[in-house]
């Protein structure tokens, strides 16, 4: 039997309190870091459980799909004498007998995969076993393992079929609900499970990073500076071992892509190719692995400790719940800004290789490291620390079930869009903004004159240190990095660069690369569009360099453009408020309920975009005698209120934030933006403002309906629904006017 650290035996200890069937409440959460063992310490809850009650039970253990966790969670229940571990397959076969723990794959039962899914007579089955389990007197206790990862209706439906006794659910990223009558909340700290040596100490960010930045070393693509760098970490972890007579570990690096990349076949070449021809690991000598849904080599038991893969390319599906303590490196690829960051992606390479020994006591094997550029990845893993966690399904109340609203949709967005248009209204753009001409000499001064970076050298910064905790994740420093440009080596931070182009411009990559070709590149062709004469390496660092400045030039020109574009056909469509939604709240906060929104159970400590959205709610509640509902519309997707606004490079869709139904029957349209500070100082960050304003005018005239745009200034609420946008807000009007409260 295995040992469990104090911290795990105190976890089975109140499982075991709450599983009692006198126990007041049949729902537990639990927030436990990735690595802290809490499969093993679940089946050792379940084992005790059904050697010390002898009780007509059967467990349901419900896994995410990736990383195939039911059967590494199967597997590990055959090292427990009272649990009679089985599959899907086999409960369709024999049943849920009395003893047994049924390890679920989501997929199998609620996912897309059609191969993976339960048939229709399967599912008919699955309802048969149920329902003869009941008859025979036994009743289920359900675990929903990486619980954030299921919540969803399907999932729900699956569930509330099994009419379980007691609900237990786990996750690394889950939240305390605040509803300690209904739900029991327990949180395992990573402070614990690092003390108990069975997570690193500490993630190392790009250590030994600067050894590879000098302008003599011959490497220059963002990627095989992390290579690099990993695999000289890598090497001193395999002498570390070696040092200190540890022994059956091959330490692992994970390679992960981007989740969604349009330059993914690209992507992946260069990276195959340069673990394969520079580190000369290769999927033939078996130190050379890929775990991709479309591709799959050398993968098979890659979680083992000894085994020889030395890398393995993954991307981000394959990290919830899949467990390979050796994995010591990751390398995290970056192309696609604004890419999601996850606890667990961390967390795949914190578990010690060997956990009853724990922690070695040397540095180089204690830690975990992580090379990355994407500073936005970082980012993300400071934002997330516990702080939003989304409500529990919110139910839309009956006073608003006929409401109803037109809806606009531009079914394809950019049906007005003309390239060559578009193309001289960013020449044009540049022309005005940077102060340019046709004299590409003269323009050379004059954007050194304005701080633009011209010259070979790239320029960029990356995060360098070492946190032990996620809260201490914003310690680390900013290090800036130099390397010479090469207009090859470097396709793929380029096409990173175009990815962040495209957002402004609506163009596909291919083209945002043509035109950035046509106004700086010496191609030596004649075009009316030159600005600068580049040659290749000077222009992939001008690129690099300067893709930030140059997409503001664009967004400007999206909004001023020189040549009027083509206007797409408005689909209408009836709205109607969702019956049900979800918001990210605050579970530290103190859980007020509001009178106003159309939502039941909606609380004040829902978390808002922006303090005047804060504001703005607080005073809807403030007036609630003459508010018959108030719905906080979402910010993407058909099932949401939207309106069409068009832009130089296409059309876009834009979602009001707030719909207000006053009891006298007005409706009221409202946009919230950032106003003024008590310094007088512009807190409004949208560009697009203007544009968006004009559109909601035109829709409530057409109508007939009220509405505005609404912002905050020194903490009073002041609007605009009239005339031309003003950024000044002194002509903004007081909002009781508006509402006439």
């Amino acid at each position: 039997m295995i040992e469990l650290k104090s911290f795990q035996q105190n976890l089975v200890d109140r499982l075991l309190k709450f599983t009692a069937p006198e126990y007041g409440v049949n729902e537990m959460v639990i927030k436990s870091p990735t690595g802290s063992g809490k499969t093993i310490t679940l089946l050792d809850w379940v084992n005790t459980y059904l050697e010390s009650t002898h009780d007509n039970v059967a467990f349901i253990w419900f896994t995410p799909g990736a990383g195939e966790l039911e059967e590494q969670s199967q597997d590990k229940a055959k090292n427990f004498s009272s649990i009679r571990a089985q599959s899907l397959l086999d409960a369709l076969n024999q049943g849920f007998d009395e003893g047994t723990a049924t390890f679920i794959n989501y997929e199998s039962v609620v996912g897309k995969n059609k191969k993976a899914m339960l048939t229709e007579t399967e599912k008919d089955n699955l309802e048969d076993k149920i329902e003869k389990a009941f008859e025979a007197d036994r009743h289920f206790i359900l675990i929903i393992d990486e619980a954030h990862s299921n919540d969803t209706d399907k999932a729900k439906e699956i569930i509330s079929k099994f009419k379980a006794d007691k609900t237990v659910r786990v996750s690394a990223t889950i939240e305390d609900p605040k509803i300690p009558d209904k739900v029991e909340f327990y949180e395992v700290t990573e402070e614990e499970v690092i003390a108990s040596g069975l997570i690193t100490k500490s993630v190392v960010v790009n250590e030994g990073l600067e050894n590879y930045l000098g302008e003599s070393q011959d490497i220059s693509a963002e990627f095989e500076m992390l290579f690099e760098s990993a695999e000289q970490k890598r090497k001193e972890i395999v002498q570390g071992y070696v040092e200190h007579g540890v022994t059956g570990i091959n330490p692992l690096v994970l390679v992960q892509l981007p989740d969604k990349s349009d330059s993914e076949p690209e992507l992946l070449n260069r990276i195959e190719s340069y673990i394969q021809e520079k580190l000369h690991k290769t999927y033939e000598d078996g130190k050379l692995g890929i775990w991709l849904s479309e591709q799959k080599r050398n993968y098979i038991n890659v979680q083992d400790l000894d085994n020889e893969v030395e890398y393995l390319i993954i991307k981000q599906a394959i990290a919830t719940g899949w467990d390979a303590p050796r994995a010591k490196i990751l390398i995290k690829i970056r192309e696609n800004m604004g890419e999601a960051f996850t606890i667990q992606t961390i967390g795949r390479i914190r578990r010690m290789p060997e956990p009853l020994k724990g922690h070695y006591d040397i540095d180089v094997l204690d830690n975990a490291y992580l090379y990355t550029f994407d500073s936005d990845f970082l980012n993300g893993a400071f934002a997330q620390k516990g702080v939003g966690a989304p409500t529990p399904l919110l139910k839309r109340k009956e006073i608003a079930k006929d409401f109803k609203l037109t809806s606009e949709r531009a079914l394809d967005l950019h049906e007005g869009q003309s390239e060559k248009n578009l193309r001289e209204n960013l020449y044009q753009g540049l022309i005005r903004e940077w102060n340019l001409s046709n004299d590409v000499e003269l323009n050379k001064q004059k954007l050194k004159n304005r701080g633009i970076q011209l010259g070979n050298t790239i320029v960029n910064t990356y995060k360098q240190g070492r946190f032990d905790t996620m809260e201490h994740s914003e310690f680390l420093q900013d290090r800036e990095r130099k390397v010479e440009a090469d207009f090859r080596a470097n396709r793929i931070d380029l096409l990173h660069a175009y990815h962040e182009l495209d957002r402004v411009t609506h163009l596909k990559v291919s083209q945002v690369e043509s035109l950035l070709r046509r106004f700086f590149m010496d191609d030596k062709r004649q075009n009316k569009h030159k600005l600068l004469k580049l040659e290749a390496n000077e222009w992939t660092a001008f690129i690099l360099n300067n893709w930030r400045e140059i997409r503001e030039v664009f967004r400007k020109v999206d909004i001023q453009p020189t040549i009027s574009m083509g206007l797409v056909d408005i689909k209408e469509n009836d709205f109607y408020i969702p019956i049900t939604e979800r918001y990210l709240y605050n579970p530290k906060m103190e859980q007020v309920s509001t009178v106003t929104n159309v939502y039941e159970g909606y609380t004040r400590s829902v978390i808002k975009g922006s303090e005047v959205e804060r504001l703005f709610e607080d005073y809807i509640e403030v007036n609630e005698e003459a508010v018959e509902f108030v719905y906080k519309n979402g910010d993407k997707g058909t099932q949401y209120f939207s309106l069409v606004y068009n832009t130089a490079s296409s059309s876009h869709h834009f979602y009001p934030d707030y719909i207000v139904k006053l009891k006298n029957g007005d409706v009221y349209i409202v946009e919230t933006k950032g106003g003024e500070n008590t310094k007088g100082e512009d807190k409004n960050i949208d560009e697009y403002a203007p544009l968006k304003f004009e559109a909601l005018k035109a829709y409530l005239e057409k109508y007939n309906l009220k509405g505005a745009f609404v912002r905050d200034i020194a903490g009073t609420l002041r609007y605009l629904n009239e005339g031309e946008w003003k950024d000044d807000m002194v002509d903004w009007h007081p909002i009781d006017e508006l509402f006439g409260f």
